[in-house]
């Protein structure tokens, strides 16, 4: 009996102590358990994230909207022609850049009015018009004009029976028929009359009139109306404005037409005050418009204004520029790069200008990674010389952009934004 309650005993020890030994193991456990990890902790992992991508060779354009991938499939590739060019560093002049407008040559102006009041009967000559030296604009009806050429015709008559009368006079009084009296009162009235004529002669000049259309007032050649005359161009060129309508009256002060000879024209730039050092009269310019991108237009600076403008602290500056083609239309938006008359060249990278196209006015450039694959470039220009323009951010040197064939590339990315293109 005294040996069982010994092991019972035992038995309710060695539980107790199991027990024990359990939630000692389970509290250790609980402690051992990893914790969340601490804010200061996360902001190190950050900083360390940063510093990697810093210091790491990934692009700096990638993820942004300066940068964009073409890929072009090969039937995209089909029928198009691809050049690229190395971008590289050269010696080129610096220059100042400008924007600036395009307008007539000011010289070569002419707005056409009549010197006589009258009623347009006939307008001939419309907007846009290339006309000649003397070409007929318009026929007009003048109450005015048909009384001067009355008063001509009647003064031409006078003069013819006058000086008929003063002939004969003349004749009879050196011959001692006629008396001295009937002589000198025969060469009065002939010297009135021809004063008169001439008066009316004159009187139709002065309106404009030329010697070979009053010469046909005195022949009567063709049926026209005294009252009828035309209202011509005094100089070849392009009519840009026209202010006449059919049974308008027009007056000297009006300006019905007005022609423009456009074979060369005007580029306004303004400069600021702090480029004006390096600007002066004959400095090459070269101007770029939208309407034919990759193109540039050579001229020279032929006026520099003396006047700064206090507003916009600029000095008008005019450029002229051959135009025979008549490309280069007034009003059109341009931009203009004068050589810098203070520089001496300098070192900078550059491409040809063909290798820029403009998107979202932005010069951009496409550079080719491998055949048919293309990145897009957003640049910063600097200045420009001849074919090439300055590269000041966007390029490296030895990559390799395209020329013939950007302005394709530009309309694939365009499509692209407008969701009609697949590649």
């Amino acid at each position: 009996m005294g040996n069982f309650k010994e092991k019972k005993d035992f038995m309710k020890s060695s539980v107790w102590k199991y027990v024990f030994l359990l939630f000692v193991l389970f509290s250790a456990a609980c402690q051992e358990s990893p914790s969340p990890p601490s804010s200061e902790g996360t902001e190190a992992k950050h900083e360390r994230g940063h510093e990697s991508d810093e210091h790491g060779e990934e692009d700096p354009h990638d993820g942004d909207d300066h940068s964009k991938e073409i890929t072009l499939s090969p039937e995209a590739l089909e029928g198009q022609t691809f050049q690229t060019v190395m971008v590289e560093r050269r010696v080129i002049r610096e220059a100042i850049q400008s924007t600036a407008n395009i307008k007539p040559n000011e010289y070569k102006l002419t707005h056409v009015s009549p010197r006589i009041e009258g009623k347009a009967v006939k307008v001939i000559a419309e907007l846009g018009d290339l006309v000649k030296p003397g070409q007929i604009l318009a026929v007009l009806d003048s109450i005015e004009l048909g009384s001067k050429k009355s008063t001509f015709r009647q003064a031409r008559t006078t003069l013819l029976i006058n000086k008929t009368n003063y002939e004969r006079e003349k004749r009879l009084f050196e011959q001692k028929i006629s008396s001295e009296k009937d002589f000198l009162d025969a060469q009065g009235a002939y010297q009135q009359s021809l004063a008169a004529y001439q008066a009316a002669f004159e009187a139709l000049e002065m309106v404009g009139l030329s010697h070979e259309e009053i010469e046909g007032i005195i022949q009567k050649k063709g049926h026209h109306p005294l009252s009828s005359f035309s209202l011509k161009a005094p100089q070849g060129g392009t009519i840009l404005a026209r202010h006449i309508s059919p049974g308008e009256m027009v007056s000297p002060r009006d300006k019905p037409f007005t022609i423009a000879n456009l074979t060369t024209v005007w580029i306004l730039l303004d400069i600021y005050e702090k480029d004006l050092a390096g600007v002066r009269v004959g400095a090459d310019v070269r101007i770029t418009v939208d309407a034919y991108p990759g193109e540039t237009f050579h001229g020279a600076v032929v006026y520099l204004g003396n006047l700064v403008n206090p507003d916009t602290r600029t000095v008008e500056a005019r450029v002229e520029i051959p135009n025979r083609d008549g490309r280069l239309r007034p009003g059109m938006f341009a931009r203009a790069s004068i050589a810098s008359s203070a520089s001496q060249g300098k070192q900078a990278l550059v491409v040809p200008q063909n290798a820029v196209q403009r998107i979202e006015d932005n010069p951009v450039a496409f550079v080719e990674e491998k055949a048919g694959t293309y990145t897009k470039r957003v640049l910063t220009l600097g200045s420009e010389e001849d074919r090439y323009v300055e590269i000041l951010t966007g390029l490296k040197e030895g990559e390799r952009v395209v020329t013939k064939g950007s302005f394709y590339l530009k309309s694939v990315l365009l499509g692209e934004k407008l969701g009609g293109h697949s590649h």
